[in-house]
């Protein structure tokens, strides 16, 4: 008689030599892990776009976020977003997103400014004394 053990082991080689995982999707997946587990997670405490009533965010269409570590400011501009930052730890602030990033001083005041940064998924990392704060995703 087989053993559950025995037969999931079977049917894991039968998966792994019928139908293996494409080699692309696995260093996407391990590139993935590397994103997520980099620096300390800075939490979200507000972002306009959960509070404000739809339309009522100005013709401009600015929306603020709040994280720990970071306010955040996301104007609509051609071509994208401008990103107004004011940081309170870190030297360099890096706008990343599928496919890019940009990195940008943070003046001596904490502020920092990012253009073109492109609609969709980003997140902001702030680089300094050897430490990365970064926000979690989030879709601009």
């Amino acid at each position: 008689m087989t053993t559950d053990r025995e037969l999931l082991d079977a049917l894991a080689h039968l998966v792994d030599n019928l139908d293996p995982t494409p080699r692309t999707l696995a260093a996407q997946a391990r590139s993935a892990l590397d994103e997520r587990t980099g620096g300390t997670a800075m939490r979200l405490l507000s972002d306009s776009a959960r509070v404000d009533p739809p339309g009522m965010r100005g013709r401009g269409g600015t929306r603020t976020l709040a994280f720990t570590g970071l306010d955040l400011r996301l104007d609509h501009v051609t071509g994208g977003l401008h990103a107004t930052g004011l940081a309170r730890a870190g030297a360099v602030a890096v706008a990343r997103w599928p496919g890019g990033e940009v990195t940008a001083v943070i003046d001596p005041a904490g502020w920092f400014h990012v253009d073109r940064v492109p609609f969709g998924p980003v997140r902001f990392v702030l680089r300094g004394d050897g430490r990365e704060h970064a926000t979690p995703w989030f879709v601009a």
